[in-house]
């Protein structure tokens, strides 16, 4: 008989996971900040003005719907393949939860250091859902590969991971449709209406 699951017992049992990988990331965001580890963010911060460049090029071309759909699509797969790594990945004894949090704290202080302080108002309105997904999906691939590392008479690998994917697929998939409907919305109407003006 299966027990009973409380996504809210469940999310509270990960919030000393939670808090570390706040700290990860606010602290890769210092080092962004700051124009350490140049190299690492650069790359990706490249690739996303290129991106936020051909807008105006395509609206010429799409309509806006289109372009929405498209990006929200884009965003969205994106963002929720990376969450769904850090969780199936992390009973490889976390790294590659560890690393997520840190690059993306790293490329949102590159960022800022790169466009100015006042970019990350634009990552607000998304940002309220994104990054508690991305918190969860990181502190439960930490809590999976946390178990890994426990004696075989006390590890509860398979059950740990079935909540972990139910927490995916109830919450952090929800999460992730409103923030990237905003982010889309944001990429393809604000250029719009810049150059209304």
């Amino acid at each position: 008989m299966e027990e009973n699951f409380s996504v809210g017992a469940y999310l509270y049992s990960l919030r000393f996971y939670v808090l570390f990988i706040v700290a990860l990331f606010v602290g890769s965001a210092v080092i962004g900040y700051n124009g350490f580890l140049n190299e690492l963010f650069s790359a990706p911060l490249e690739w996303i003005q290129e991106l936020s460049e051909n807008v105006k090029d395509f609206s010429d071309i799409y309509p806006t719907w289109v372009l929405f759909l498209v990006f929200f699509a884009v965003i969205f797969l994106n963002n929720a393949f990376t969450c769904f790594l850090d969780i199936i990945l992390g009973p490889l004894i976390g790294i590659f939860p560890l690393f997520s949090a840190f690059l993306n704290g790293g490329l949102i202080g590159w960022f800022a250091r790169e466009e100015g302080l006042i970019i990350l108002f634009a990552i607000v309105p998304h940002g309220l859902f994104e990054l508690p997904a991305f918190f969860i999906s990181t502190a439960i691939g930490l809590k999976l590969g946390r178990e890994v590392l426990k004696k075989k008479s006390e590890r509860h690998l398979k059950d740990e991971l079935r909540k972990g994917l139910r927490v995916f697929f109830t919450l952090i998939i929800l999460l992730l449709v409103i923030a990237a409907l905003i982010e889309s919305a944001l990429i393809v109407l604000i250029p719009l209406l810049l150059n209304s003006f």
